[in-house]
This record gives C-alpha cells, sequence and structure tokens, in this order.
C-alpha cells in the first residue's frame, strides 16, 4: 500500500520556502466516507472537490499546486540558469517508447540506466531535446519527476496487445526499479494525449486500457523488489486539443472509454496550448460548433470531479508565439492557416494578455481540482521534430527567459504563495541588490 510521505523525504529541505508543503498519497483502496457520499450521484460532478478528499499521492496542501518546468533538458536548464526564477517543484522527461527500454541502441528509451541498473551519460534525441531521465532526476533532487511514457504503436505494430499479454515485462520492470531507485515522487504519464489521433493505436480503445492496467499492476507487484514503489502516481492524461477534433472532424463526447478505472488512476492530466476560447477548423462543422481550448480542458476536468481526482495540467506552452522575438504565426491549417504564416508582431505584454493571463485564470477558477501545472519552456524551432518545414505545425520559442517583460509578469504570477517550487523566489536584480546593501 501507498504509505504517506512528507515534503521533507522527497523534496528535501530545499523546498521550504517560508512552510513546509506536505504532499500526502493515501491508500487507494479505502476512500474515505465522505469521498463515497459526495458521489453517489452524477450531479457530484458539478460540485468543488476540496483538496482533502483526494486519496491521490503527491497532491499539495492548501490547494497549493507543484510547478513544473519540461520537457527536454536543454529547455529546463534554459529556466534555471536563466537565475531569475526559483528551481521548479517538478522537471520533465520522457521515456519513448516503452518498447525500447532495454535496447542500448535506442539508448534504453531516454531512461538513463543501462540494463544493470547503471547510470548511462548518453541520452536520447528523438528530434525533441536531450533526455536523460536518470540524470535529470540526479541534478534536481528537490523536484518531482513527471515523466510520458510513450506506448502508442507507431513503434511496434500490435503494441498495445503486446503489453498487455506480458511481452515487455522486462521493461516494465525495468521502469519500476528505476522509480525506486529515483526515490523522489515519479508522476507517470502512461500512453499521455489517449484521445489524440496521432497517437496510433490507441484509437483501439479495449486494448489502450488493458496495456495501461496491465503497466500498472506490474509496476506495483515491484520489479525485481520485494513490493512494488511506493513514491509512484499514475496520470491518465487526455489531449484536450481543438486540433485532434479538427483532424477527426468530430468531438469525442465520451473519453472514459479510454478510461482504466479507479483504482488505477491516480490523477487525471491534460494538455494546452492554444488560445482559450480558441477552437479547430472543420470543412464541413461551422466554427462556432468546434469545441474550444477552453470547453475541452472543462471536460475533462468535470471527468476528474465525477471521479474525484486531482488534476496534472501535464503540458502548456502558448503554441504559435515566440517569447524572444515577439510575433505570433499560423500554428496549422486545422487550427489558423499554413503553418509559420500570417506573423504578425505582439508586444512581449501584449502575449501574456493574450495566452498567460486568461491560462493562469483558468488555473485560478479551478485549483479546486487543478493540483500541478507543466509549464514547456522551450525553443520549439531549433528542434528538428517542431523547426521547418513545421511538419508538425508552428509552435515557436516559448521560454520565459527571453522576454523580460513576460519574466516579470511570470515572477509576479509564481511568486503567488499557491505555486510550490524547489527553494525560495529569487530573482537576480534581487540578489544583486542584497549584495550592493550589504556592501553599504
Amino acid at each position: 500500500m501507498i504509505t504517506k510521505f512528507t515534503l521533507a523525504r522527497h523534496f528535501g529541505a530545499g523546498l521550504v520556502a517560508g512552510a513546509l508543503l506536505s504532499l500526502v498519497a493515501c491508500d487507494r483502496e479505502q476512500p474515505s466516507a465522505s469521498i463515497a457520499a459526495e458521489v453517489s450521484s452524477k450531479e457530484a460532478s458539478a460540485e468543488k472537490v476540496q483538496a482533502a478528499d483526494f486519496t491521490a499521492p503527491f497532491v499539495p496542501s492548501g490547494k497549493r499546486q507543484l510547478l513544473f518546468i519540461g520537457q527536454d533538458r536543454k529547455s529546463i536548464d534554459s529556466y534555471v540558469d536563466s537565475g531569475f526564477f526559483p528551481a521548479p517543484g517538478g522537471v520533465t522527461a520522457y521515456i519513448v517508447p516503452i518498447y525500447e527500454l532495454r535496447n542500448p541502441d535506442k539508448y534504453f528509451g531516454g531512461m538513463g540506466l543501462d540494463n544493470d541498473l547503471q547510470p548511462s551519460e548518453r541520452a536520447a534525441d528523438w528530434g525533441g531535446g536531450p533526455a536523460n531521465a536518470w540524470k535529470l532526476a540526479q541534478d534536481f533532487p528537490d523536484s518531482a519527476l513527471a515523466i510520458g511514457l510513450d506506448i502508442n504503436e507507431s513503434f511496434r505494430e500490435g503494441g498495445l496487445a503486446s503489453i498487455a499479454a506480458g511481452e515487455f515485462d522486462a521493461e516494465i520492470d525495468k521502469l519500476a526499479d528505476f522509480i525506486r531507485l529515483v526515490e523522489s515522487p515519479v508522476f507517470l504519464r502512461i500512453g499521455y494525449e489517449f484521445d489524440g489521433v496521432w497517437n496510433q493505436g490507441y484509437e483501439k480503445a479495449n486494448e489502450y486500457v488493458a496495456a495501461w492496467q496491465h503497466i500498472v499492476t506490474r509496476i506495483r507487484a515491484g520489479g525485481t523488489g520485494d513490493k512494488g514503489p511506493e513514491n509512484v502516481a499514475f496520470i491518465w492524461q487526455g489531449s484536450a486539443s481543438p486540433a485532434d477534433d479538427a483532424i477527426e472532424g468530430k468531438y469525442e463526447a465520451d473519453i472514459s472509454i479510454w478510461y482504466p478505472g479507479d483504482e488505477y488512476v491516480d490523477w487525471i492530466g491534460l494538455s494546452w496550448f492554444l488560445l482559450i476560447d480558441e477552437s479547430g477548423i472543420h470543412s464541413d462543422i461551422a466554427k462556432e460548433e468546434m469545441a474550444t481550448q477552453r470547453e475541452l480542458g472543462d471536460q475533462i476536468l468535470e471527468f476528474a470531479r465525477v471521479k474525484q481526482k486531482p488534476v496534472f495540467l501535464a503540458e502548456a506552452a502558448p503554441q504559435g508565439y515566440d517569447l524572444k522575438q515577439e510575433f505570433n504565426a499560423n500554428i496549422n491549417v486545422m487550427i489558423d492557416g499554413p503553418s509559420a504564416q500570417g506573423k504578425i508582431a505582439v508586444a512581449g505584454a501584449d502575449i501574456w494578455q493574450q495566452w498567460f493571463a486568461p491560462f493562469f485564470e483558468y488555473i485560478d477558477q479551478n485549483q479546486d481540482v487543478i493540483r500541478a501545472v507543466a509549464y514547456i519552456n522551450c525553443n520549439w524551432d531549433e528542434q528538428p521534430m517542431w523547426g521547418a518545414p513545421y511538419n508538425n505545425g508552428f509552435w515557436g520559442d516559448t521560454r520565459i527567459e527571453t522576454n523580460a517583460v513576460i519574466t516579470d509578469l511570470w515572477l509576479q504570477e509564481i511568486r503567488n504563495a499557491r505555486w510550490a517550487h524547489a527553494q525560495s523566489l529569487q530573482k537576480k536584480s534581487d540578489a544583486l541588490e542584497q549584495q550592493q546593501v550589504t556592501a553599504q
């Protein structure tokens, strides 16, 4: 069973920023009577959930939110090394795919441990930046680690059924050992963006669910250890993507077909990239009938409220914006037009008002369930997967530290006591001022 963990155990003393934040992991199989009573009817979906009601592991107390930064090592280092921001409460890594976790020719999928569980300095790079999850965890010992675990079948035909049949148990066992060795809280996003049409095989919802359940069951069994790692939370993440609706020409009204079950899922996640009221484009559907980013987010949040699960906004960035060069351009033809065309100048303050301010307002309005947020601090345009010729759409440059105005506004936001970081807030200029005062 999952036992109680304190912040001191998993985040170290460095996360004390005025007060100690407890991340509580309770028994998954014994929800409180008050929770059972609250979810006894469908009307519970409209009710606000209190933090104390969550039985999931690693939920920050007092309606606080854990701030993650991702999603590759270069991007994380750029944020931290700028000196403007606190070390993040969490960092994001990817292990891609599950089928290659024991394959040295594929850099062990970016895990960073060889098959003897010894550290490897080799970083995987699929065109989206360097990835070595083990080294990232060791270099940020006071931060939680969020891992995107890819299980889609573009890497292995029939892969989902093979996972469920036990054909990749050795890979899952190695992952369980990795999690145990990390020691910090691990937020494992299995088969993230389950409803994304770009994830081959996930359309076979029954096979997706069976594979998901098998991975969780196997990790809980312990890998090569006597028992499963106690420092893991299992995240079920949707795409909440207007682009997906535009590609498929339909709204996924019933996301429950992908749901592995309450006993397997600890947190529910989603992605967020567009303007809050932006929708996709489809030739046969009126624009006003297409679901917006807000509406797709609301769908997942309401599902989470019914299930009494905390929400991890697990991938977020202002797609289509270049914060450094201060412009906006088309994302793709499913959203607004040919990728990287239609470029217009947008000042940092306006970028903040267009994307960031509504984003943080949405989080504030839904802080009863949104308890963790991961921002992707990335120069997408320099990465082969996301840059020209923009086969995956135009993403831009979403590095906070490259824009002085956005940096200041970001700091004003994350200085709010509700955000949990890995150290006290301090900005370079503040430190310099203190040095000057001391010298006088």
